[in-house]
């Protein structure tokens, strides 16, 4: 149910906005993401989650957790 209720209010597509005001659009190889993310204590409702492309759930993940942690948890 939370999972709908996110990729309905986020409209099927990446809720990304990059500094200058520019959304992705993109709908596809969409991603759940924590605002907070759950390791630091983020929850798990709705209002905690957005869609994000995959590309920028990496690049949200590299903003918290640094560029070197996430390579290691990716590779």
């Amino acid at each position: 149910a939370v999972k709908n209720e996110v990729f309905e209010r986020d409209g099927h597509c990446c809720s990304y906005v990059a500094t200058d005001g520019t959304k992705c659009n993109a709908k596809i190889s969409l991603e759940l993401d924590h605002r907070t993310p759950f390791a630091l204590g983020g929850g798990r409702g709705a209002e905690e989650l957005r869609l994000l492309c995959g590309a920028h759930n990496r690049l949200a993940a590299e903003e918290v957790f640094g560029k070197e942690c996430m390579a290691r948890y990716c590779s």
